[in-house]
């Protein structure tokens, strides 16, 4: 089965902003909290963006309702790593959330 464009797309922009954001947060100057929430955003929203890829329970519930559960999660901590408070992390989120977007919308 081919997979769609828009699931690639959604792929390959969440996992960069999974790993921009953790990346950032190595660097964020806003203490010790701002760096734990990033790292584990970050973490989350690239692992997130893996599951679209490997997309467990497909065969069960389908590609649609797969796509919008990994897109609901990158969404939700790319919104979370926002109050990591560093430029770096405001650009992962920000590439997170059109990610995720691209996720939600995804036809099966």
């Amino acid at each position: 089965m081919s997979e769609p464009k828009m699931v690639t797309t959604a792929l390959i922009i969440s996992l960069v902003a999974g790993i921009v954001t953790t990346v950032a947060s190595l660097r964020a100057t806003t203490g010790e909290v701002g760096m734990v929430l990033g790292m584990v955003s970050g973490t989350v929203v690239w692992i997130s963006a893996i599951m679209l890829k490997i997309r467990p329970g497909e065969s069960t519930r389908g590609l649609r309702v797969c796509c919008r559960m990994w897109g609901t999660v990158i969404l939700v901590f790319s919104i979370v790593s926002l109050y990591a408070w560093s430029v770096g992390g405001f650009i992962g989120a920000t590439l997170g959330i059109v990610g995720a977007a691209l996720a939600l919308v995804v036809k099966a």
